[in-house]
């Protein structure tokens, strides 16, 4: 049987196309920045929480902005969430209401990062910030009441992609590594490799176009075409080893360039021994983590991944115990 696009995100889409505005990756990319932001950003009363509260990390590129969101007092475990946009658009504010709705689903404390974005800082400064970010985490646990023994990462499309080369980095140089890992629709590989990336590859939110156009802002000068896999952390799907990375929630979409990248990336996890559930969303498109005031659906898929970091909280207490 032939897949469905949810209807509300058919809907989403004609209302997008109403709209009229320009494709983002023939923007100059100020103009792509500020499009999303407009499109994405929190309008209203936020969702309620106990404390939201920004923070700067003295690192040594600069200070780094993070948002710990709060959903309760007390000692929590922390997730580092890292946000979408092919890093180069979005930061904080258009992913505040998702990171609320997961703190307040799973009742972990959700610490967003505002890293480095290109072009100006192209790779590997999203995936630097992220490392010095989880270890400042840890390292300031006690004093922001977080659970050092009870961690996550969590990251959306170009989030996911580093969430998954920060575990491989944690894992390779012997660190402590996160008890859990959420890829929402990474972006793990080079676009040309899949079928979905013609299938899917336009009439949907995301556009091969603007795949290609992200990883030309984002891709370093020494980038070598003849050889993409050299650095594992760039491209975490020719990764040569993925065993001993922490347990995983993979989340791909049907209608989506990148479905077949990040299907690929969870059997290897599975393949490589790593505990992982792939939820296959075959009714949505990408970044349906982002538009759950549309789409019903898409909520419930919040949900589900907030549902998994609570049960992981769970498991460990029951171990403590």
């Amino acid at each position: 049987m032939s897949k469905q696009l949810d209807p509300d995100a058919q809907v989403l889409l004609d209302v997008m196309r109403a709209v009229g505005a320009p494709a983002l990756h023939t923007l100059s990319v100020e103009q792509a920045r500020a499009q999303a932001r407009a499109a994405l950003r929190t309008r209203g009363q936020p969702l309620a929480l106990h404390h939201v509260e920004d923070v700067s990390l003295p690192s040594p590129h600069g200070g780094l902005a993070l948002r710990l969101y709060r959903p309760r007092p007390g000692v929590l475990p922390f997730a580092l969430f890292l946000h979408g946009g092919g890093w180069v658009l979005n930061d904080l504010d258009t992913h505040d209401r998702l990171c609320r709705r997961i703190a307040l689903r799973s009742g972990w404390m959700i610490a967003a990062l505002d890293y480095r974005r290109a072009p100006e800082h192209r790779y590997p400064a999203a995936l630097e910030d992220a490392r010095f970010a989880y270890g400042w985490l840890l390292e300031h646990a006690d004093q922001l009441q977080g659970d050092a023994t009870l961690t996550a990462a969590v990251g959306e499309s170009a989030g996911g992609a580093i969430v998954a080369g920060l575990t491989m980095q944690l894992r390779d140089a012997g660190a402590p590594q996160p008890a859990f890992q959420a890829l929402a629709y990474p972006s793990v590989d080079l676009p040309g490799r899949w079928p979905s990336h013609v299938e899917r590859g336009t009439g949907y939110s995301l556009d091969s176009a603007l795949v290609q156009w992200s990883l030309e802002q984002y891709l370093p000068p020494d980038f070598d075409p003849a050889d993409p896999y050299r650095d594992p952390y760039l491209f975490p799907i020719a990764a040569p080893d993925l065993s001993g990375l922490a347990p995983a929630l993979v989340m791909t979409a049907e209608f989506d360039p990148m479905r077949d990248e990040g299907i690929a990336y969870a059997e290897g996890l599975a393949a490589a021994g790593v505990e992982v559930e792939h939820l296959h969303a075959d009714d949505q498109m990408h970044g349906f983590l982002m538009v759950d005031r549309a789409i019903p659906r898409a909520g419930e898929l919040i949900d589900r991944l907030a549902d998994a970091l609570a049960a992981r909280g769970r498991l460990a207490a029951r171990a403590a115990g």
